[in-house]
């Protein structure tokens, strides 16, 4: 019975870094494909900012652009934000102009969405390589799988609206206003907004604080870049110079320690496997739990026979 539960705690954690990788993939590829498909599908134009539509706060430049054929537009940003830099009024910027909707724009020399896109794409490619190469794909991983399949197709189902009540195309784009022309009563001058004093001063404090927490931020990315590429650089290591043995838990460790919930026993695995030359050797998984049923089984062992002699359990 431990070792059914043990290795479905162990397939649990492969689909979950499976599923961590398929979001963040999910998500990098939805933002990147997104910002790749208006530069390769937009209209390249040149426009002038008429003004900014003040939405609490936060302002989306109107622009005023002229086609190949002369015809005169004026399309609204898809995106806004609470900076008034770079939305003087009168101001000429390379536009995107969307395929589909000519009153949708995009300035051209910004670049912010494809680098979210690639952010979220390298955690979903780290959290992949873990879950294909520190886990072994046993009959419990495609179980677990299936349940969180079905799970999901059940959730998924439930928000699923039927046929015969989905809006028409049509009546989705009038319901999001992506057909409607832009109300150019709502378009107002950056400058009336907020004073260039005000904007200054504004800008300058940003820019305060951001230079205060950069130390700060940048120190904490070099300690996360650095633990992850010696964590990487460990697994490699295994992968490539170790080989892999059966192991079994023969028995428990008891710990007592302290942490957020409190005083506590950590129960760990004893693993003992045999080598090429039948020498039983034993070692402590470094991941325990409580209940004990949640202490977790190897399924196989790797042997680094070339760093330290260390032994490590995947």
């Amino acid at each position: 019975m431990l070792s059914f539960v043990a290795d479905g705690i162990q397939a649990y954690d492969q689909i979950g870094f499976l599923l961590a990788a398929l979001v963040c993939l999910g998500l990098g590829g939805l933002v990147l494909g997104n910002a790749l498909y208006w530069r390769i599908h937009a209209v390249w134009v040149s426009g002038t900012i008429l003004g900014v539509i003040d939405n609490n706060g936060t302002y989306a430049p109107v622009y005023r652009y002229t086609l190949a054929n002369g015809q005169t537009h004026e399309a609204k940003s898809d995106t806004s934000s609470s900076a008034v830099e770079g939305k003087e009024t009168g101001r000429i910027v390379p536009l995107l102009i969307s395929a589909h909707n000519p009153s949708s724009a995009r300035e051209a020399n910004g670049y912010l969405l494809e680098i979210i896109g690639i952010i979220l794409i390298a955690p979903g490619l780290l959290f992949g390589t873990i879950a294909v190469t520190s886990h072994p794909v046993t009959p419990m991983t495609w179980l677990i799988g299936a349940a969180i399949l079905v799970y999901l197709a059940y959730r998924g189902w439930r928000v699923f609206i039927p046929k015969n009540a989905r809006p028409s195309l049509d009546e989705w784009r009038r319901q999001r206003g992506l057909d409607a022309a832009i109300d150019l009563t709502q378009v107002r001058p950056i400058e009336s907004i907020a004073s260039a004093g005000a904007a200054r001063q504004r800008d300058q404090a940003e820019g305060q604080r951001a230079r205060k927490w950069a130390p700060v931020i940048g120190i904490f990315a070099v300690v996360l870049a650095a633990a992850a590429i010696y964590q990487s650089i460990t697994l490699a290591h295994l992968e490539s110079a170790g080989v892999r043995a059966p192991g079994r838990i023969v028995r428990l460790k008891e710990e007592w320690g302290s942490g957020s919930s409190g005083s506590r026993y950590t129960y760990y695995p004893i693993v003992r496997f045999h080598t090429h030359d039948n020498l039983a050797v034993e070692f402590k998984d470094n991941i325990g739990s409580n209940p004990i049923a949640a202490a977790r089984k190897t399924g196989r062992c790797i042997m680094d026979l070339v760093s330290k002699g260390k032994n490590e359990c995947a």
